[in-house]
């Protein structure tokens, strides 16, 4: 549905280009179109958290954004540290990864659950915050304890406090002297913690004048002047993010494609990710063409190197789809018996510890590959011909 809903926004966008439709029209049908992909896209997402297939295909999607890459690089390539909250002044909850030079990556939160629901990340609880049931924010709600006869906040709360050696029984002020405590009836200092107890609170409001010993509880929004509580106020989960460890593989393998994918494009090469040959059902990680050869491609990716089995996989696909070239990208490196496999099945090996490091190597490699060289020469050639 989604697919469907995009390409009809597409079609809407170039009939306005080629002016076909007025301005008037196109705004109004891509408002609603929009609209349309959004709340089916919301509805996917909530779906994928009970529909592995769904998840999958959402998960291939989501891997060509650029800030999903950066932030599956942060897990598996990068400070693999959990990503956890910011709090500044305004008491909203941010998180930052770094992907390289210190440079902080602001990553929304609705990103991070939208990647939770597809299976990407898993999270744990870090804290529970209250927010403002009018703005919607915590930035300036605080925590109210008041009266409860006149729901008064100028309330006084005193600690009733027992010195153990002698047993007396007074407010905490009481013994208070300057910068030590002292028994108001024994008159000794209180040098260690282990010489008194708190037996409990006594509170008097200064308005009406009651005791208690338990204030009504409340928060209180202080620009929007809204006091409510447990029922009214709106409870937020703010989450720890972790990498989900059954994707962990499939994560590493996806991170880069975008980057390669550009490179190649650059390059004159028409690019799908992932991609299938005419004919075939194999799919490959990236199949690109150029000069009517196709290229067909797959990414491995470990902490320190992609032994034999991805290759051997990338040649059973080659065998079914039959592709002009197999590439195996190995970040960062392949090992040994992954390399023979490759040589004894003609396969070739582009290694690198990042993906512009790789997207370069491929580049040098096709440009070096006869089968380009040809096409090529043979351009060349017709074009000299009367």
């Amino acid at each position: 549905m989604i697919e469907g809903l995009t390409l009809e926004l597409a079609s809407l966008e170039r009939q306005f280009s080629d002016r076909k439709i007025p301005k008037e029209q196109y705004d109004a049908s891509s408002t609603q179109l929009k609209i349309r992909i959004s709340n089916a896209e919301s509805i996917a997402y909530v779906r994928a958290r009970t529909n592995p297939a769904l998840a999958e295909k959402l998960r291939a999607r989501n891997y060509l954004d650029s800030t999903v890459q950066q932030v599956c690089y942060h897990f598996v390539s990068g400070s693999k540290q959990p990503l956890g909250p910011t709090f500044e002044a305004d008491r909203i909850p941010r998180y930052f990864i770094e992907p390289e030079r210190g440079v902080k990556l602001s990553v929304e939160r609705a990103l991070l659950q939208r990647l939770v629901y597809i299976g990407i990340l898993v999270t744990s609880l870090f804290e529970r915050i209250f927010v403002c049931p009018k703005c919607g924010t915590p930035t300036n709600v605080y925590a109210r304890v008041k009266c409860t006869r006149c729901s008064s906040i100028d309330i006084n709360i005193n600690r009733l406090m027992e010195h153990l050696p002698c047993g007396t029984v007074h407010e905490e002020r009481a013994f208070k002297a300057e910068n030590s405590m002292l028994c108001p009836t024994c008159k000794k200092i209180l040098q260690n913690p282990t010489e008194h107890r708190v037996l409990g609170t006594v509170c008097s409001c200064n308005k009406c004048k009651a005791h208690f010993e338990d204030p009504s509880q409340s928060f209180f929004c202080r620009k929007c002047e809204v006091d409510f509580n447990l029922t009214t106020g709106i409870i937020t989960d703010v989450y720890t993010y972790h990498i989900n460890d059954k994707i962990i593989e499939e994560a590493r393998t996806q991170t880069g494609l975008p980057i390669i994918q550009k490179a190649l494009r650059q390059d004159g090469f028409e690019v799908e990710m992932p991609g299938r040959i005419e004919g075939g059902a194999r799919q490959f990680a990236i199949v690109a063409r150029k000069a009517q050869k196709r290229v067909a491609m797959d990414i491995g990716s470990n902490e320190t190197e992609v032994d034999i089995e991805p290759v051997l996989q990338l040649f059973v696909k080659a065998l079914d789809a039959r592709p002009d070239l197999s590439v195996f990208v190995a970040i960062p490196q392949l090992s040994k018996r992954g390399r023979d496999v490759a040589t004894m099945h003609d396969i070739r090996v582009i290694e690198g510890s990042s993906p512009l490091e790789v997207a370069h190597r491929i580049l040098e490699m096709l440009k070096a590959e006869p089968i380009f060289i040809q096409g090529q020469t043979g351009t060349d050639d017709s074009k000299q011909k009367p």
